[in-house]
């Protein structure tokens, strides 16, 4: 029998920056302190729940869903749905870019930003599952309580919307 400590210790740090990415692009101070208020709510509500969880659950799509779940009713989200800040991603060996480039870059990664903060939510979540969580098509699914080709196609939907987008602005 999995003990509840263990999910704490295996997934905390990666719900973590889920939740940290998924408000990252309301570029607000406290975004840390908020994501890390969320944390807690995700693992309130999963002791909450722990006991009627069955054995062979998929534990981590199910503390995905909660931490979901958690942003999603945030009272900030309904109100502002954030501009993923893809900019935090870059490597420390990034630093030695020409500026010119370095201005480029950062215009685009500006404008994929605003771009992203148009998604659907679901498409939302499922693009910062597969590329930022790096997670498979199998447990989008499951956290999106939808089927594997259900998550290929949100993914797939935002990604295209991206294009569209960018290809209109290069017009």
């Amino acid at each position: 029998m999995l003990r509840f400590e263990t999910l704490i210790d295996r997934y905390h740090d990666e719900i973590y920056l889920y939740i940290w990415r998924m408000l990252s692009g309301s570029r607000q101070i406290d975004a840390s302190q908020e994501a890390q208020d969320l944390t807690q709510e995700v693992f309130i509500r999963a002791y909450r729940a722990f006991g009627r969880l069955r054995a062979d659950s998929n534990h981590r799509a199910w503390l995905y869903r909660i931490a979901r779940n958690c942003v999603y009713s945030a009272s900030k989200w309904n109100s502002r749905h954030p501009t993923a800040d893809l900019g935090d991603e870059q490597s420390p060996g990034d630093h030695g870019r020409e500026v010119e480039q370095g201005l480029i870059d950062g215009e685009l990664v500006e404008t994929v930003g605003e771009m992203i903060n148009h998604l659907p939510p679901q498409q939302y979540s499922a693009l910062v599952m597969r590329y930022l969580q790096e997670l498979d098509y199998e447990t989008i699914g499951e956290i999106l309580s939808c089927s594997p080709e259900s998550a290929r196609a949100n993914v797939y939907q935002a990604l295209r919307r991206l294009r569209l987008i960018l290809v209109e602005e290069d017009d």
